[in-house]
């Protein structure tokens, strides 16, 4: 049973919009949504018939993307087969859909990476500092009486 409800994300690339004209657009409510609690508060699901009545988008890909969660969605695509051959053949079309979808997900990988790596460093550094205020926290050598003998 296909979904009638999508993300911000994927509506704002079905409707060539930005994600903050879509949000605007629910504010108004100008679109029909759904509310789904999170542990982080509420993610707001778009009614795709309300979104392409709205934009007036004719042509809705079903094909679906990565997700925010960085679960990697099931990528509808339909293989034709010949019936002289028997094997599976992809269309040039479906071919370029599939690369653009891998390079979006490579790229995402490659800027989630550097995200990870700029947060190890942070952390490393507040380590470092932490480490060094408990040192000048630790009790002196000598005791405050102790400096005149």
């Amino acid at each position: 049973m296909e979904t009638n409800f999508i993300s911000i994300q994927e509506a704002s690339e079905i409707s060539q919009k930005s994600i903050q004209t879509i949000r605007r657009a629910i504010k108004s409510k100008k679109v029909k949504v759904r509310k789904m609690k999170t542990p982080q508060g509420f993610n707001y699901l778009v009614d795709k018939k309300s979104l392409c009545g709205f934009y007036g988008v004719q042509n809705v890909n079903t094909a679906k993307t990565i997700d925010k969660d960085d679960n990697i969605a099931d990528v509808d695509f339909k293989i034709a087969t010949s019936k002289s051959s028997k094997k599976d053949i992809i269309s040039p079309d479906e071919f370029r859909n599939f690369t653009k979808i891998l390079e979006k997900m490579v790229s995402q990988h490659s800027d989630e990476r550097q995200n990870f790596i700029r947060l190890v460093n942070t952390l490393q550094e507040k380590v470092f500092v932490l480490e060094n205020q408990i040192n000048l926290l630790k009790a002196p050598a000598k005791k405050w009486y102790q400096v005149w003998k």
